[in-house]
């Protein structure tokens, strides 16, 4: 809903011919009709016309939730969306009011790029020892890399790790506590922001992330369509991306891939089916599709990164996914589920990339094997790019000379360190 009030009107016509279907209307059609037209040769009674009504109603339902078209269509959507916008605004409420007073700027850089994966695990990339070659591009410039070895994500879904990532609020905070979004606070300074997504932007579940990307300047979602069906590649954002990396003035720019989430099998282009190319196990088969998805997500990371390269200035990238994957690697099963976790699930890949001349914090320090949970993302941020919130504790910061070590306490209140 955020998004929709936010929309411009070509944006609304172009995000409802997405989520409209000729197949519901035609369904529903065909169910209402013959009530119509032959109500008054059957339902005489009362009753028969309740009984009846209950049972298009139940058809209806059934129908459009075994198709899948209950997820994906308008109808479905905007009475979902509104509910979520209510329970929204109850829930999760970030401060709109930030103050130039209550910031330092404390560095003179130009742009900073996060690039934000998902579903994607490193116990999966190449970068990170794994046994096949799913990273190739980034192994050619990890000379050039910060490529930290121990963050992990502080849930295993998106609408749960994504806004501690990119706001005040941590494990430690309660979610209707008023949060400060990193993104409000670039934006004060005079910072311009931005927000390029591969994901829908409307759900119940969606709801939160598009609350903070609707905070952007700008922004634009290339895909309107579930996050399992969709069939809307990853490298569709990067002419946007590249358009917008030459406008004038400071920047930061925001893409939200699509990444390495299940379907596997339609997170790559046929390019990059590189593992499994004769017909094995239908278990491998799918972990021969999830490191395809790797191997096609790293070549979009590398082409984000190259984009950044070829223009001037102070220039910063980081790369992290919202939280990992499990593909066998740990039990007989593959996803996430709270109910069943697995270390694999949290550990994702954290990347940094600076050009020469990026005026790094003063108390920089890179240690690669730092204890680091990603919803201190928020601070991290601020502190790389030189720009101190009042909130903001940069000893919370991964980049810090000062960072202090903490338990790390997951989901269901699991230490990880403890139990995995």
């Amino acid at each position: 809903m955020y998004v929709l009030i936010e929309s411009s009107k070509g944006e609304l016509k172009e995000f409802l011919s997405s989520y409209n279907s000729l197949f519901v209307i035609f369904f529903v059609g065909s169910i209402i009709t013959p009530f119509f037209l032959f109500k008054k040769r059957f339902f005489v009674q009362n009753r028969l016309k309740s009984f009846y009504s209950v049972v298009i109603i139940i058809i209806l339902v059934l129908g459009l939730k075994l198709t899948g078209y209950i997820e994906n269509n308008v109808y479905h959507n905007v009475v979902r969306g509104v509910y979520g916008y209510h329970q929204l605004q109850n829930n999760f409420k970030l401060n709109n009011s930030v103050k130039k007073g209550d910031i330092k700027l404390l560095k003179n850089n130009d742009v900073l790029v996060i690039v934000l994966g998902e579903s994607t695990t490193r116990q999966h990339m190449q970068l990170y020892g794994y046994k096949r070659e799913t990273t190739p591009f980034l192994n050619a410039f990890k000379d050039s890399l910060l490529v930290y070895s121990d963050v992990i994500s502080s849930d295993v879904i998106t609408t749960k790790s994504l806004p501690k990532m990119l706001t005040s609020l941590d494990c430690n905070l309660k979610e209707d506590n008023l949060q400060s979004s990193i993104i409000n606070i670039f934006k004060v300074l005079g910072i311009k922001t931005y927000w390029l997504s591969n994901q829908r932007p409307i759900g119940y579940f969606d709801n939160r992330i598009s609350k903070i990307a609707s905070n952007t300047q700008y922004f634009k979602f290339f895909n309107h369509v579930d996050e399992v069906n969709t069939l809307s590649y990853d490298e569709v954002i990067i002419p946007e991306y590249e358009r917008i990396l030459h406008e004038k003035g400071k920047k930061v720019i925001f893409l939200h891939l699509i990444g390495t989430h299940f379907d596997y099998q339609n997170r790559y282009t046929k390019k990059y089916e590189k593992f499994g190319k004769l017909k094995q196990s239908e278990k491998q088969e799918i972990i021969n599709h999830y490191d395809n998805a790797v191997l096609y997500n790293d070549f979009v990371v590398k082409s984000i990164m190259e984009s950044l390269k070829n223009i001037k200035g102070k220039r910063a990238l980081i790369y992290v996914s919202d939280h990992g994957e499990n593909v066998y690697d740990e039990g007989d099963f593959f996803g996430r589920t709270e109910t069943n976790l697995k270390k694999v699930m949290f550990d994702i890949p954290f990347l940094v990339w600076t050009s020469k001349d990026f005026e790094l914090p003063d108390d920089f320090e890179y240690v690669p094997n730092r204890k680091f949970m990603a919803d201190h993302l928020y601070e991290s941020l601020g502190h790389l790019l030189g720009v101190k919130h009042k909130d903001m504790d940069f000893s919370k910061s991964i980049f810090s000379n000062t960072f202090k070590e903490r338990k790390r306490i997951v989901v269901n209140g699991i230490d990880y360190d403890d139990v995995f």
